[in-house]
C-alpha cells in the first residue's frame, strides 16, 4: 500500500479507468497512477475533487488528509467501514484505567528515551569533534528511575528532562550552518525546527491511518492528555518512532545537503520559516523513502517489515492490549 502526496497548487484530482488523474492547469500537466495499492492521499494547501473522485476514495477506503502548505491540519475525510465501536468501547475503559494507562506510558517513554540515545550515539560516530556523552549518560540514569514511578504526572515530568538532554545533544550534532539551539514550534522558527516540524506532521499522518484501520479512536489516549481536535492517541504511538524516523531524516538530508539553507522561504509574519515548494517535495521523498525501508525490529515476528508496515503492526499490537486489558502485550520498537 502507498501514500499519495499532492503538493500542487490548484491541482485538480478525478479517477478515471481505475487511475488516479492529477491535473495541473498551470504548467498543463497531466500524471495518472492507478489507484490500486493507494491507501491515504495527502494534499498540501489548495487542490479540488470531483465528487465522483470523493465516491471512488471512500468506496476503496482511500483516506484524504488536507493540510496547508505549511503542513497545518484542516481535516480528514476517510471511510466508515474500519470503525470497530466494540474495540473503541474497550478503549476507552483502558483509558479510565489508571493502571492500564500508567503501565503502557511507562514503555512508551523508555523505548522514546532510548531510541533517542541510539541516534546520539550513532550521529556522534561521524562527529568525532564533538562529544554528546553527558547527555546520554543523563539520560540512561533516568531510565531505571521510569521504571519506579508511580503516576503519569511523574512520568512526563522524568521524560521532560531526557527531552532536554536529548536536544542538547541533537544541538551539538546538526551541521553548524543550520544553527539548531533547542526545539520551537507553531511556528517553527529555525530551518532545523522546521524541517523537524515537517517531519512529525507526515508521520503524525501515517500513525492517523494505521490507528483508524485497526478500529481505534485516533483521539482517545493513553499517555498524553486529551484535548478537542487533537489525536492524542497518535502522539502517543508516534513517541517511540520520532528519533527513529523524523529526527534521523532531518539529520540526514541536512548532513548530506539534501536540503540546504536556500531551500527555506524567509520568514513569515509569524516569524515561522518553511520550505519552499520543491524542497518540500524532495524532502517528502526522502521520508518515503525511509518509511519504506526495511528493519527487524519488530520483537515479536522474526522477518523484515518496512517501517510502515512496522507502525500498522504495532497499532493492531495496541488493539489487541486494548481488547485484553493487558498493557503488557505491547511490545514498544526500540532500535539497535
Amino acid at each position: 500500500m502507498s501514500f499519495l502526496y499532492i503538493y500542487e497548487r490548484a491541482a485538480k484530482i478525478g479517477v478515471k479507468d481505475n487511475c488516479i488523474v492529477i491535473e495541473n492547469a498551470k504548467d498543463n500537466l497531466k500524471r495518472t497512477l492507478p489507484i490500486e495499492g493507494v491507501e491515504n492521499v495527502i494534499i498540501f494547501g489548495e487542490a479540488s475533487l470531483s465528487s465522483n473522485c470523493v465516491k471512488h476514495f471512500m468506496e476503496r477506503g482511500i483516506n484524504l488528509t488536507w493540510l496547508s502548505s505549511k503542513g497545518k491540519f484542516f481535516g480528514r475525510l476517510e471511510s466508515t467501514q474500519n470503525v470497530n465501536i466494540y474495540r473503541q468501547r474497550r478503549q476507552f475503559a483502558c483509558g479510565e484505567n489508571d493502571d492500564f494507562c500508567l503501565a503502557l506510558a511507562k514503555k512508551i517513554v523508555s523505548a522514546k528515551i532510548k531510541n533517542q540515545i541510539t541516534i546520539l550515539r550513532r550521529y556522534q560516530r561521524h562527529r568525532k569533534e564533538t562529544s554528546v556523552s553527558n547527555q546520554i549518560d543523563a539520560m540512561a540514569r533516568l531510565l531505571p528511575v521510569i521504571d519506579r514511578v508511580k503516576s503519569k504526572e511523574e512520568l512526563m515530568g522524568h521524560e521532560g528532562i531526557a527531552a532536554r538532554n536529548y536536544y542538547q545533544g541533537l544541538a551539538a550534532l546538526v551541521e553548524p550552518e543550520f544553527a539548531f539551539s533547542g526545539r520551537n514550534r507553531q511556528p517553527p522558527r529555525d530551518p532545523f525546527n522546521s524541517l523537524l516540524s515537517f517531519a512529525y506532521t507526515l508521520l503524525m499522518y501515517d500513525v492517523y491511518t494505521a490507528v483508524v484501520n485497526r478500529g481505534l479512536n485516533p483521539y482517545a489516549s493513553f499517555l498524553h492528555s486529551i484535548r478537542k481536535g487533537h489525536p492524542a492517541l497518535c502522539s502517543d504511538l508516534m513517541e517511540e518512532w520520532r528519533a527513529v524516523l523524523a529526527d534521523s531524516l532531518a539529520l540526514y538530508v541536512t548532513s548530506k545537503g539534501i536540503i540546504k539553507l536556500d531551500h527555506f522561504n524567509e520568514p513569515n509574519q509569524e516569524g515561522g520559516v518553511y520550505l519552499n515548494a520543491d524542497a518540500a517535495k524532495a524532502y517528502i521523498a526522502e521520508y518515503e523513502k525511509k518509511v519504506r525501508g526495511r528493519s527487524h525490529y519488530l520483537p515479536y515476528v522474526d522477518y523484515s517489515v518496512s517501517f510502515r508496515r512496522a507502525i500498522e503492526m504495532q497499532c493492531q499490537r495496541l488493539a489487541k492490549a486494548v481488547e485484553e486489558g493487558e498493557p503488557d502485550i505491547y511490545q514498544p520498537v526500540v532500535i539497535r
